[in-house]
């Protein structure tokens, strides 16, 4: 198959920083990375500073066309989860981006969406047929996009997927605050369960991102509205934070009820045959490191 071009928009975000440092080195980059003000030297992108001119795609794409849209922009959870005013930007910036890939012709988007559409632990995996209901801001705005995405989707006649992400290594509070903290002499503090464990929570690389977003551009034919995103094998949060060798102490924790918050991707898994989405704790570290070290 056609090596075929992605257009990625939010090359500055949590995830895009990191996910840039897992393409590999090519003479021609598949992934085309938007930025709102410069494009740095080292990455193959282009400027689109307000979304709702959707001049910069349409060009980027009469260029050379784009087999698909990422849309990864949007307000971050990291900033005031109980905020609907400022969450409201991941729900605008996504519709503006759906207008712009249909004037363009592009015939795909996937959509950043969360697992936090979920709400709270239900003592199982989540899987995309169960109800959302989100706890805060953050998760009710993603909750609010998807609506507007498969709205879109039959307007424009788009085959537009929403992507529910666990966690990406990297850019997750957990090994994000575990890389702030890398020059202090203070562990992390981490809920250990009765049972011994940490957390349970279901994550993926960004290198394994990286193929699984690839895998799913090129798939041939509609995509489900919906899909969870994340490795097919839960990992404990304790278990990250040894293999990235980073110290940390254990703060007891008496309710079982926030242990396991997983996602159940045997979905993703049969759509991405090509891409081994069982990884242990371990091999999501080496995943992350390996793209530090190309940055």
């Amino acid at each position: 198959m056609l090596e075929t071009r992605l257009a990625f928009l939010g090359a500055s975000g949590r995830i895009g920083r990191v996910l840039r440092g897992a393409e590999p080195v090519s003479q021609n980059p598949r992934m085309v990375w938007q930025f709102r003000d410069e494009v740095p030297a080292a990455a193959h992108g282009f400027i689109w500073s307000d979304f709702s001119n959707p001049a910069p795609l349409i060009a980027a794409h009469r260029k050379a066309p784009f087999r698909a849209v990422l849309v990864f922009s949007g307000a971050a959870q990291a900033g005031d989860k109980r905020d609907p005013e400022a969450m409201q930007a991941n729900v605008t910036l996504v519709d503006q981006a759906i207008t712009a890939a249909a004037q363009a012709g592009i015939p795909r988007v996937l959509v950043a969406s969360s697992s936090a559409v979920y709400g709270a632990g239900k003592g199982r995996a989540f899987h995309e047929t169960d109800p959302l209901d989100p706890l805060n801001a953050y998760g009710a705005a993603k909750a609010a996009m998807e609506a507007l995405a498969l709205r879109r989707a039959a307007e424009e006649g788009l085959d537009i997927c929403a992507l529910r992400i666990g966690n990406v290594a990297g850019a997750d509070m957990l090994i994000g605050n575990a890389v702030a903290r890398a020059d202090a002499d203070v562990p992390l503090i981490l809920d250990v369960f009765p049972d011994g464990g940490g957390p349970r929570r279901s994550y993926i690389g960004p290198q394994k991102l990286f193929h699984v977003l690839k895998a799913l551009s090129d798939y041939e034919g509609l995509l489900p509205t919906c899909l969870n995103l994340a490795g097919t094998r839960p990992v404990e949060m304790n278990a990250l934070l040894e293999a990235a060798q980073v110290p940390w102490q254990a703060r007891p924790q008496t309710d079982p009820g926030h242990q396991n918050i997983t996602l159940d991707c045997a979905a993703l898994a049969k759509l991405c045959p090509g891409v081994d989405l069982d990884a242990s704790a371990e091999n999501i570290i080496a995943d992350w490191q390996r793209c530090l070290e190309r940055k």
